[in-house]
Parts: structure tokens; C-alpha cells; sequence
């Protein structure tokens, strides 16, 4: 009998003045890059965070606290070492779908490589793979351009 679960994660990061911003591995040209402890990559972090939730391994702070060992750690590492737990528990990715939220830069010339990079990393179909962005109408800290979220929701199954 198969066992699915879903996982759900979330990370948002301040912004601040910079030439780039890492999404889902991808170097976006950005006026403005996050404020992190590690590379910022809030795609990876959301994803990690989803991966960790969907087989109840707690989230990205138990397995990465924010100590000097961890300062300006590679986001791969984290998402590889999330999708190692899940691979050995004998699931599989059945399908990801995350959201972005920024005011800007605008990311749809960019979805298809981030979503390639992801199908990449974790070695799936880019077509298990939905990747969306949003503005948050110009209101609160992301409309400011103060910041940057991502949510992630992960199916996965086994058997």
C-alpha cells in the first residue's frame, strides 16, 4: 500500500541593496539581494523547509542552526541534505509547486531555469515541477522592496 504525505514550507528574507538575488539555485540580475546567514536562497529554503515537514524531520533550523559552522552556507547542502532523509525513507518527489512573492525584479523570464535547476538538484521531470511569482501590490515590506518570501508545497509517496 502506498503512503503519500505533503509537506508545506516557507522562508522570507529582508532585501537590500546589491546586483543579484539566488532563486532556486539561479542567479537573478536584481537591484537588490537578501539579507541572510546563508546564501539567502529562499527557493532552497522553502523547498528544504516543505521536504523536512513532508517526513516529519522538523525544519531547516534543527538540522542547520544559525552558528558560525553554518554562516554563508552553500542552500544546496541544505536542500541535499533534505532530500537524502526523504530518499532514504523510500519516497519519492511526486510533484512540488512553490510561490514566489516580490515587487520586483519581475521573475517570469527567469521560471523555466529555476525550474530546471530544481529538476537538476533533485533529479525529477521539470513537468513535477511549478514554479509561480507574485507581487504583493506594492503593500507591506515585499511591496517596499524590503523583502522577499517563497511558499513550497511537496507531495511525495512511497511504495
Amino acid at each position: 500500500m502506498s503512503n503519500t504525505r505533503i509537506g508545506f514550507g516557507y522562508d522570507m528574507h529582508k532585501l537590500q541593496n546589491g546586483n543579484s538575488i539566488l532563486l532556486a539555485g539561479v542567479e537573478i540580475a536584481s537591484k537588490y539581494t537578501t539579507e541572510a546567514h546563508s546564501d539567502g536562497d529562499i527557493v532552497l529554503h522553502s523547498l528544504s523547509d516543505a521536504i523536512y515537514g513532508s517526513i516529519a524531520e522538523g525544519d531547516i533550523g534543527i538540522h542547520f542552526p544559525s552558528n558560525s559552522k553554518n554562516k554563508n552556507i552553500n542552500s544546496k547542502n541544505i536542500l541535499d541534505h533534505a532530500y537524502s532523509l526523504l530518499r532514504k525513507r523510500n519516497y519519492k518527489i511526486n510533484n512540488i509547486d512553490i510561490t514566489i512573492v516580490i515587487e520586483s525584479p519581475r521573475l517570469q523570464p527567469q521560471i523555466i531555469r529555476m525550474r530546471e535547476s530544481l529538476s537538476n538538484f533533485l533529479d525529477i521531470s521539470i513537468n513535477q515541477i511549478s514554479i509561480k511569482s507574485s507581487t504583493s501590490q506594492k503593500i507591506g515590506l515585499i511591496g517596499q522592496n524590503k523583502a522577499v518570501s517563497c511558499y513550497s508545497t511537496i507531495l511525495i509517496s512511497n511504495g
